[in-house]
């Protein structure tokens, strides 16, 4: 006999048997058969029926050639069902499910597994191979084997997802780690629609709102993990802007801006001084970023700069100045420093080994983070100015009636000042043993004092 006159046989004994399974006394113990079979993944083992009918109890024995079951609780052995389809229909179990059951995949547990784990397997060598490809010291390969959210977190996310999801993943993976390797020279930033465009041909693929431009965001903050040890699951557009601007990508360089007062001079990228700082004398200046990219350098009054968080304190500081010469550069972040306040310091510290910033801020957890943030960045060059117990005192006696117009924080607001450097730990203690904030403008006039006297 041909292998298909065999295979029609088979099928034709199954369908037989499974019309025997259709009556009513039958179909129950078919039911529970198939999920024993698919759970096993053999022949084996036991399924029991509760509150077994009399014609189940009746023609259930009988197709098994036992005695008729003294009780409403059956138990049946998957090898004696076996054995009494070979007798009667000459077909085996899984005979009998394939036809009585068609429409349901006669796949077990076990297989189910085993083709899930292949399933994987196959994602995680797609993966791999992408990493494979890349320059063994190239940022997108450092991503991907060491990223927070390389290799490992895209399989762990997607391992599971459908193969057309995987398959739009995997060609994002491919592009983000290949476009990791393409990021402008920092001399040389590149406006992101247009670097988008250039890698892409669509200058809105990097967008935030996008998967490739929030998968961007997070190989950038996994790149920049690795000198500042800060993660962040989510993004404001303040810390995307100085994720892009430290890649060397630009938003926009308008709308970043910064407030600096009394430059002593700048000079464009061709050598030619730009007489902007010289014409604007005492005046303050608000820089656009578009501004600073112009200038290769620029120098400060004089090597003390002193840097405030607070817009109305750094006026009122510059107001209580006056006439007086030979004051130093002051600078305002306005919170946290945008990509132009950060391009200006670069440049005010990178024009002389001697030049010194002196940041003050708010007595809040955010404004000791910009301190702590500042100092990291400019190590040894950046010094925290009037944060101290006895000014932070100073700022909350300022305050009529503290107690009933104190920021209080939360307590894992204060837990987390105990993450700052040690240089703050005075002033922490004090912060946490008052339970309060206070703020730069309480002590606006130690500030102007300070400047004042840094002259004489």
């Amino acid at each position: 006999m041909s292998n298909q006159s065999e295979q029609q046989a088979v099928q034709h004994a199954g369908k037989k048997a499974a019309e025997f399974f259709t009556r009513p006394s039958l179909s129950r113990l078919a039911v529970k058969l198939y999920e024993k079979y698919i759970e096993v993944g053999q022949v084996g083992g036991q399924v029991i029926l509760m509150d077994a009918t009399v014609d189940e109890r009746r023609d259930i024995a009988s197709f098994l050639g036992k005695p008729l079951y003294p009780d409403t609780r059956l138990k049946v052995r998957l090898k004696d069902v076996e054995k009494a389809l070979k007798h009667s229909f000459q077909c085996t179990l899984p005979d009998l499910l394939r036809a009585y059951f068609p429409d349901k995949k006669q796949v077990t547990r076990a297989q189910q597994r085993a083709n899930h784990a292949t399933y994987q397997a196959h994602f995680r060598s797609a993966l791999s191979s992408i990493t494979a490809e890349l320059p063994l010291e190239s940022r997108g390969r450092y991503w991907m084997e060491q990223g927070t959210h390389g290799q490992e977190w895209l399989f762990s996310r997607y391992k599971n997802a459908k193969v057309e999801e995987q398959e739009r993943q995997l060609q994002l993976v491919r592009y983000i780690a290949t476009l990791l390797n393409q990021l402008p020279q920092p001399d040389a930033p590149q406006r992101l629609a247009l670097f988008a465009q250039r890698t892409s041909g669509n200058p809105h693929t990097l967008d935030l709102d996008r998967p490739a431009g929030r998968l961007l965001l997070l190989a950038l903050n996994d790149l920049k993990q690795e000198a500042t040890g800060t993660a962040a699951a989510h993004f404001d557009r303040e810390q995307a802007l100085r994720l892009y601007g430290d890649a060397g990508l630009l938003i926009d360089t308008i709308s970043s801006s910064v407030a600096v007062f009394n430059l002593a001079s700048a000079v464009y990228h061709n050598g030619d001084p730009d007489q902007l700082p010289v014409v604007a004398g005492r005046r303050v200046l608000l820089l656009p970023l578009s501004q600073l990219l112009e200038w290769r350098n620029v120098l400060p009054a004089r090597t003390d700069i002193f840097v405030f968080e607070n817009p109305q304190v750094f006026e009122e500081v510059i107001a209580t100045l006056g006439s007086v010469q030979d004051v130093p550069s002051c600078v305002c972040t306005a919170g946290w420093p945008s990509r132009a306040a950060l391009m200006l310091l670069d440049k005010l510290v990178a024009a002389s080994p001697d030049d010194a910033l002196y940041y003050s801020g708010d007595f809040d957890l955010k404004g000791l983070q910009i301190a702590a943030y500042l100092m990291a960045r400019y190590p040894g060059r950046c010094h925290p100015w009037r944060f101290d117990p006895d000014s932070y005192t100073l700022a909350l006696q300022s305050e009529p009636e503290i107690e009933a117009v104190a920021a209080h924080p939360q307590q894992s607001e204060l837990d987390l000042l105990g993450t700052l450097p040690d240089i703050f730990a005075p002033l922490i203690k004090k912060m946490q043993e008052r339970r309060a904030w206070a703020y730069q403008e309480g002590i606006a006039r130690l500030l102007g004092e300070d400047i004042l006297g840094c002259g004489a």
